[in-house]
């Protein structure tokens, strides 16, 4: 008898290189959620599906849903090889050793040849970082901000592209939920904002990476101040540069607020 090949399956390169669905992302929320819970979780649905990233890459916070870090190492990982992205790396500037610290890191992103392409820099203090559960951990938020914003730096534009390819297949209550959500949504990821209410969120200032570069040298000598006198003499250049709007209104609060931060702690030390 002549031998009959088995039936198989032909599987097509489109089909096995096809990409998760979020659509049915609803089966990971949370179940007997409240009104307010079941609406962020639909925003949270129709976020996933429109920029193509899982909704664990997704937290509302204070009503506005952000980018997290997991989300932005979701699409960095799914592009790096066709980009041509290597790995990023963080490095500290300045490690905070106590809590009244700064704490700065610098991230850098690389391509295969292992030349830089993108860089960011994050800081975290006490008058920075508003969710009191993590004041402690000043070296990881510094570090996990400068990433995001150096990972932003490139995949900004993929986001956005993204949304614009698939907005088409949301609902039509779907894309009116995250109309106004959509234009800010990854502009800053939900771990540089650091809030913890609407009030916060909206007084929330957070440096570019340009301001945070320019203003680093005094975070450092602050820092650094062994004494009074250290610490006065540093004070006296900043006030010097206020006066002659060398620095941005951003840069005068987080100067202010490290140099009380650091004065406290030298007042307390014997």
């Amino acid at each position: 008898m002549p031998n009959k090949k088995a039936k198989t399956k032909k599987v097509t390169v489109q089909e096995s290189a096809k990409k998760p669905s979020w659509k049915d992302a609803g089966i990971l929320m949370k179940k007997g959620a409240t009104p307010k819970e079941q609406q962020e979780q639909q925003m949270i649905i129709a976020l996933s599906i429109a920029f193509d990233i899982p909704p664990q890459g997704i937290t509302i916070l204070a009503d506005n849903p952000y980018i997290n870090k997991q989300g932005l190492e979701f699409v960095f990982h799914r592009h790096k090889e066709d980009r041509g992205w290597s790995h990023f790396l963080a490095k500290p500037v300045e490690l905070a050793k106590q809590a009244g610290d700064t704490a700065i890191f610098e991230t850098r992103l690389f391509n295969k040849e292992g030349q830089k392409i993108a860089n960011g820099f994050g800081t975290a203090n006490a008058g920075n970082i508003k969710m009191g559960t993590i004041k402690v951990f000043l070296n990881e938020m510094a570090e996990t901000r400068s990433q995001n914003r150096c990972l932003r730096k490139v995949l900004s534009p993929i986001l956005y592209q993204t949304f614009i390819d698939k907005v088409s297949v949301l609902k039509k209550e779907q894309r009116s939920l995250i109309a106004e959500a959509s234009a800010k949504f990854g502009s800053v990821s939900v771990e540089e904002v650091g809030a913890t209410s609407d009030s916060e969120v909206k007084a929330e200032k957070l440096l570019t990476e340009a301001e945070m570069k320019d203003i680093a040298k005094f975070l450092q000598e602050m820092n650094k101040a062994k004494d009074k006198k250290a610490l006065e003499s540093v004070g006296e250049r900043i006030k010097t540069g206020i006066k002659v709007k060398r620095f941005s209104e951003n840069q005068v609060a987080v100067l202010k607020e490290v140099w009380t931060s650091v004065a406290q702690k030298l007042a307390f030390k014997k």
